[in-house]
């Protein structure tokens, strides 16, 4: 069955996101009382989203989505709201951040923006070379957008990842700006399968395959039967 999309009516009022959960593991202790822990491809993404429902479509959309998702069974595409994390292009008049909210208002009033490569809020990061199975190092592409920073979150495939570290350094072209070219990232969780170069990488909106921790949580209390919060654990789905 085919991941659920997350309802746009449903807005998530606070989110604790997991990158990286289960990846280290311990045979226990020795009769010395001596513990060896080591790092392995077996992290996995956690999250608890609390939504807010408090108008009659935003009740009725939660109410669809718990009862789609079949309790554990189903699965549903959601990531984090970044935001201002995500690596946004960089105008190059006034060296600010062309996000999305401002990519979408300039287009609305001239939709020449959106086309133009200066203007427009699009970015294009994909991978440079083919990826592996359980690689932990990427090398991308950034064709548009802003320089990369360890902590940023980005999905390939329905697969959220962080990177933790930068192995390359960062192109950067006149004055300091991002310029197209490559970079060498590290990150978690390891990757779930191989992927081509020229995968794209998506850094403004990323998404994970994700479906319910349990099948009790998420249950909708309304006060006065009018308006509540519903708290969604979640775990990615394999």
């Amino acid at each position: 069955m085919a991941a659920l999309p997350w309802p746009s009516v449903l807005r998530i009022a606070s989110e604790r996101w997991n990158p990286n959960k289960g990846t280290s593991k311990s045979g226990g202790r020795s009769v010395t009382n001596q513990e060896l822990i080591v790092v392995g491809p077996s992290g996995y993404i956690t999250a608890s989203l609390t939504i807010p429902v408090n108008r009659p479509a935003e009740v009725l959309a939660m109410r669809a989505l718990l009862a789609g998702l079949d309790g554990r069974a189903g699965t549903v595409l959601v990531g984090p709201r970044e935001g201002a994390r995500v690596p946004w292009a960089t105008d190059p008049l006034t060296g600010g951040r062309i996000s999305r909210c401002r990519g979408d208002n300039d287009a609305a009033r001239d939709p020449a923006w959106d086309a133009n490569v200066d203007t427009s809020a699009d970015l294009n990061f994909r991978l440079a070379l083919a990826a592996a199975l359980n690689a932990t190092t990427l090398t991308i592409q950034r064709n548009r957008g802003g320089f990369l920073i360890p902590g940023m979150m980005f999905s390939v495939a329905g697969r959220l990842h962080i990177i933790t570290s930068l192995a390359s350094p960062d192109p950067a072209g006149a004055g300091g700006l991002p310029a197209p070219g490559n970079i060498s990232v590290v990150v978690r969780p390891w990757l779930r399968a191989d992927y081509a170069a020229g995968a794209s990488l998506e850094f403004a909106r990323p998404l994970c395959v994700m479906r319910r921790a349990s099948d009790d949580d998420a249950e909708i209390e309304l006060q006065l039967s009018r308006f509540g919060t519903v708290t969604l654990d979640l775990v990615e789905a394999f």
